[in-house]
């Protein structure tokens, strides 16, 4: 069973998190200058991630949920949306899904792999989000 009940939520559930992360924390994202998309590839949710602003008070980076309008993404990561959640959770490495393939990846990953340090502090976010918010 999946940990969303479909891409409604899956969409409301991640573009939340973020948006909160774009004004409590958003360390991990802001000021890289990047823009990240995550796609849910069972669900078809695309979350892009604008890091390529300059980081306001109350709004370190733009988050955009299947919005068209959404920026061209400089790297985009495609897995289902099982793996999303257990990347976050801190369940399973990403850089050793993306070797298996169960995560693709298009666009500039080398400079993502520069902040991948950072989702340490993401995941113990993401897990808090989670708990609050009754995602297992």
């Amino acid at each position: 069973m999946s940990v969303f009940r479909d891409a409604a939520h899956a969409g409301e559930f991640i573009g939340g998190f973020f948006r909160e992360e774009s004004v409590d924390g958003g360390r991990f994202f802001a000021g890289s200058g990047l823009v990240y998309c995550y796609t849910l590839s069972d669900l078809g949710v695309r979350i892009v991630v604008d890091a390529s602003i300059e980081p306001q008070p109350g709004r370190r980076f733009g988050v955009y949920v299947n919005d068209p309008n959404a920026p061209e993404p400089t790297v985009e990561f495609i897995a289902d949306s099982e793996t999303f959640h257990r990347v976050y959770s801190g369940d399973v490495q990403p850089l050793t899904l993306m070797a298996a393939g169960k995560i693709k990846t298009k666009g500039n990953v080398a400079a993502a792999m520069r902040t991948l340090p950072g989702l340490v502090i993401l995941i113990s976010h993401y897990k808090a989000y989670s708990a609050k918010h009754g995602v297992a």
